[in-house]
């Protein structure tokens, strides 16, 4: 089933507001459309490599040593069992990426996934689509905007030197 436009064109958005140099795709869709940003890095001199792994090859991830700066799910949890999708998120955001955005069909007759399954792995939705009656959703996630840093998380007030043995609680 072909994925709506709009799916990619907001993909390779959040790619240019990355500028990503290693890329890493997951899934059965086309890599063609990060051909656009591959070029535009190379007339700026600077590189940028995707490394495509299809579904049926989905369990060679396992294998891979390299962070990415990115990673890209499209066209992938449909093709595979709801616990290795699980174990394919830990490992993007453990291991291999440090933001990555993933794309699904949404709803029960389409999916096992459920939003809160979504969401326990720290998932925003970005955005919602439809197309030939199927539902589709855009999540994201980045490792430097999942939690705020707390105002009482400092020197002043955090084991602050200054104040040992001055106070007994």
């Amino acid at each position: 089933m072909p994925y709506p436009i709009d799916v990619l064109f907001d993909i390779e958005t959040l790619i240019n507001v990355a500028q990503p140099e290693r890329i890493l795709l997951l899934g059965d869709c086309d890599p063609a459309f990060l051909e656009t940003y591959v070029e535009q890095k190379s007339l700026l001199g600077q590189m940028a490599n995707v490394t495509h792994v299809r579904s049926d090859k989905i369990f060679d991830l396992a294998q891979l040593k390299t962070r990415f700066d990115v990673a890209i799910a499209v066209d992938l949890f449909e093709h595979i069992d709801k616990q290795a999708g699980v174990q394919i998120l830990s490992r993007l955001r453990d291991i291999l990426s440090a933001q990555y955005c993933i794309s699904l069909p949404l709803g029960a007759s389409q999916s096992e996934w459920k939003l809160t399954d979504l969401f326990s792995f720290a998932l925003k939705r970005v955005a919602n689509y439809s197309c030939d009656g199927l539902e589709y959703g855009l999540f994201k996630y980045d490792i430097s905007d999942y939690k705020n840093t707390p105002d009482w998380l400092n020197a002043d007030n955090w084991a602050n030197p200054n104040m040992w043995n001055k106070y007994r609680w």
